[in-house]
Order: structure tokens, then sequence, then C-alpha cells
């Protein structure tokens, strides 16, 4: 009976051990430095990343990232903030349990050899052997836009645009329905990057002179085709749009870096 008990104890040792493997096998993404998560499956923030080495944590199978290129290159001389204008979006087909996946390129060490990489951005995705992963597997491209560097620029719709997005829980503005706050009330959450700023294209905006100054608009502000007050950016809010627009790529950049540090 003891040697019985004894033979059934290890029994469900063993069996609990194997079960505790398979409940926290985990895959992972490494993030590599100088990026920056932006998207997992869609996701802008709900999603397991741990910072203390720079992983997100995956369940085993099919997955999509978008991550930008951006950091502090130079000496305390000519220090400078470089960010590319557009993400690398890593397409996972299947990662599996326990399996480490990230990528290696060539890492600045300059200003001007991260203004150089930050317009090409060649990399190769790799396992945790430093093995080189096929394409069948795993790839990536970069996310161009017409809008170009733009600040509000949304990601998640570049993508749903066309037709590459990979979001699971993910849910498309025309198919959201009405829910509730915990207070009781109401509410339906609008999809982003629609507006001006974002590189959307404006809606109900039919000015008969349209890209007007802020000395003119005064004088159009009820000449829509449609009649009553005109709608979008008025004044100077749309003479500093246009001169952002017409901006290149570094002097856009310098102008978001004062924004955000006032």
């Amino acid at each position: 009976m003891f040697k019985f008990n004894h033979l059934l104890k290890a029994g469900l040792i063993l069996a609990a051990a194997t079960l505790s493997t398979t409940v926290f096998a985990e895959a992972k993404f490494k993030v590599p430095m100088y990026y920056s998560v932006e998207l997992v499956d869609g996701e802008t923030k709900n999603f397991n990343y741990q910072r203390s080495d720079r992983s997100i944590v995956l369940e085993p199978g099919r997955h999509q990232i978008v991550l930008l290129f951006e950091g502090t290159f130079g000496t305390k001389d000519n220090e400078r903030m470089v960010q590319a204008a557009d993400p690398i979006v890593i397409d996972i087909m299947n990662i599996e349990d326990n399996e480490t996946l990230t990528f290696t390129y060539d890492q600045p060490r300059s200003v001007e050899e991260a203004d150089l990489y930050s317009r090409t951005q060649k990399i190769d995705i790799i396992d945790s052997n430093r093995k080189q992963i096929t394409e069948d597997k795993a790839s990536y491209y970069i996310l161009a836009s017409d809008s170009g560097f733009a600040i509000l620029r949304d990601y998640r719709q570049d993508l749903l645009s066309l037709n590459r997005l990979y979001a699971p829980a993910y849910v498309q503005g025309s198919q959201r329905t009405m829910g509730m706050t915990t207070y009781g009330a109401p509410t339906i959450k609008a999809t982003a990057g629609n507006g001006i700023l974002s590189g959307g294209a404006p809606t109900k905006i039919s000015m008969s002179a349209p890209m007007t100054s802020s000395a003119q608009e005064g004088n159009l502000r009820t000449s829509s085709t449609s009649g009553g007050a005109v709608q979008g950016p008025q004044g100077r809010l749309r003479d500093l749009i246009n001169l952002y627009n017409s901006s290149d790529d570094k002097t856009k950049l310098e102008f978001m870096k004062y924004v955000m540090s006032n």
C-alpha cells in the first residue's frame, strides 16, 4: 500500500510539472534598441510588454507587430533626435511555444548614420540562435503613406486601408455598437486617423476657394456651396497646417519636438 501511494504521488507531481510547463510556455519577440512598439495585433496598449528585456510576450500562432525607429544620436555637441518617417511592420505567420524572435540591423553610431538608416531600414529577422528566419515564417516591410510624416498618423488605419491589418480583437468603426459607461451613460468609440493632421481626407469641406489665407478667411466664412458657416480649420490654423504639410521631413520632426516640449 505504501509503495502504491508513493508511486501515485510521484505520478501526480510529474503530471503537475508537465501541466505547469504547458501553461507557462510562452513565445517572445524582442524589440531591438532604438525601436518603439506602436502596434501589436492592432492594439496600441493591450499587450504584454516586458521592459526588463524589451520583449513582447505572445501566444503561439499568428501576430503582427508595428515598430518605429527613433532615438537620440550624436555627441554632446551635436546631439539630435532622429525618427523614421515610416514604421516597419513585422508579419509573423507562426511563432511556437518558447520561441524567441527578433531582428538585427546595422545600429547607427552618429546622426548622419541614423539619418541614413531611418530612410533605408534594412533588417534581418532571426531566432534566439541568431539563425535567419525564412519569409514563409516571418517577414517585414516599411509602411509608407501618401501623407508622409504626420504628427497624428494612425498606423492601424494605414494598414486597414491596405487590407493588411491583422487585428483579431479590433472592430471597425462601421461595425461598432453602442455600449455603456460605468455610470450607465450610452457610449460608442470612434476610430482615429480621419482628421486633417493625420493625413485623412477631410469631409464636409466644400469651399469655393480652398487654401485661403487667414486674411481672406473672414470674407469666406459663409461661402460653402451648401450654405452656412464653413467647417474645418479656420484662419491661422489653416496657415499652420499648410506650412507643416509643405515642409521637409527634417523640419516637421523639429516642429514635432518643439510641440512635445511646450
